[in-house]
């Protein structure tokens, strides 16, 4: 894909200091240039405290805009929310009306509160068709049931743009009742799934094949950087990886058979270890499925093996003194070893006071099948690759970008 050269709108400031530079250039040249050197006189003025605060929105502003990595694939920035939550944003219609979503690779659905949500949050943005001129009509109903939450609503299609790439036709759920007690206080709007198409409610297509087949980027392949400590910097990338973001090579796992009838980004681990002793969580013929997703806040597994688990570990004061001492999580899979330690497993968070607490990011869920999740915090360890066309997800020891600097 071959890029389009950015166009810049013309400041009439600077035509007029180019118009006086060519006056001067040419007087200068009938003159016969007298003076071998010219001394041009500057004032320096220094910034107001609100001015240099202004300066520093505006440089955050334009890094913003600049969604291509610096290996030229676009990307999506995302706001790291205490390391429970990364979201980003989603624009939908002509002229584009913006929605913060989590980019969730636990579910494939696209849904943001309708104009008509009866029991949405106020002060959220509300996606209204009579205001896009690209909007088509669908109709069918859909309801969405998350491990936490749910909604209802109807499908229609619209251009839905992801790291500045517009899918036309993009099919998406226009909410009209969720659940408040989940929804209600969030920090986003909706969720954009990024999971396998089998689990796509009403079977609409999925944002990257959509983007593959509209020529937007050759490859099904996304990544995702999850930064720590709500540093900023967490980045998706659409069409493949970015190697700023990560140290040595990549360990690919294959998708697990089983996801042909659990539909989930699907790997199977051999083993978890403590310290490097074995928990036996894992059976010898299937081993511990887990669910590779972003939309998840910690790691979480069966009840009675997670128990295990966190025998073996032990408990994490809510002081946060003894954390470090805690000792290592190892997860086998693909012949290889993913070292997590408790600077990832153990999640810290502020009280009402600003002191720092800390809390044990393991928990057990009951699915109704001995599933795992391999949530934010090993994603945060890893820089992971969901890899659509060699149905694999890879990871590599994530790194943090260097700073680019950019003057405004």
């Amino acid at each position: 894909q071959k890029s389009r050269p950015r166009r810049f709108p013309i400041c009439p400031v600077y035509l007029f200091l180019l118009a006086g530079m060519k006056a001067a250039l040419l007087s200068l040249a009938v003159a016969g240039v007298g003076a071998e050197v010219i001394s041009v006189p500057l004032v320096h003025k220094p910034k107001t405290l609100k001015e240099f605060q202004a300066a520093s929105a505006r440089r955050a502003a334009k890094k913003q805009q600049f969604q291509v990595t610096a290996h030229g694939l676009p990307s999506v920035a995302l706001t790291d929310l205490e390391d429970a939550e990364y979201y980003g944003e989603v624009d939908i219609g002509t002229p584009a009306q913006k929605f913060t979503v989590i980019y969730d690779t636990g579910s494939s659905n696209l849904w943001v509160p309708a104009k008509a949500c009866t029991n949405c949050k106020d002060g959220t943005p509300r996606y209204d068709s009579q205001a896009s001129s690209s909007y088509q009509k669908d109709g069918r109903s859909f309801a969405l049931q998350y491990g936490t939450g749910s909604c209802n609503g109807f499908i229609s299609k619209d251009t839905t743009t992801i790291g500045g790439l517009a899918i036309s036709a993009f099919e998406f759920g226009e909410v009209t009742t969720e659940a408040q007690d989940v929804f209600g206080t969030a920090p986003f709007d909706g969720i954009l799934g990024m999971g396998v198409p089998a689990a796509a409610v009403d079977k609409v297509p999925m944002p990257m094949a959509q983007l593959v087949a509209q020529g937007k980027v050759q490859h099904n392949i996304f990544a995702f950087y999850l930064s720590s400590g709500g540093k900023s910097g967490s980045t998706l990338t659409l069409g493949g990886t970015d190697p700023s973001f990560h140290d040595g090579d990549f360990k690919y796992v294959p998708m697990a058979i089983a996801s042909h009838l659990l539909p989930y980004w699907l790997v199977s681990a051999k083993d978890i270890k403590v310290g490097g002793q074995s928990t036996s969580s894992c059976n010898w013929l299937t081993g511990c499925y887990m669910v590779v997703d972003t939309g998840t806040s910690v790691l979480a597994g069966p009840p009675s093996a997670v128990n295990t688990l966190l025998s073996k570990i032990g408990n994490v004061s809510s002081d946060c003194s003894n954390a470090q001492s805690l000792p290592e999580i190892t997860i086998t899979m693909g012949g290889n070893d993913f070292a997590l330690g408790p600077d990832f497993y153990v999640i810290r968070v502020k009280d009402a006071n600003g002191q720092e607490q800390c809390q044990m990011g393991i928990e057990g869920i009951n699915a109704g099948v001995p599933l795992w999740i391999l949530g934010d915090p090993f994603l945060r360890k890893y820089y992971t690759v969901w890899d659509g066309e060699q149905k694999r997800v890879g990871f590599a020891p994530a790194k943090a970008p260097a700073e680019q600097a950019i003057i405004v």
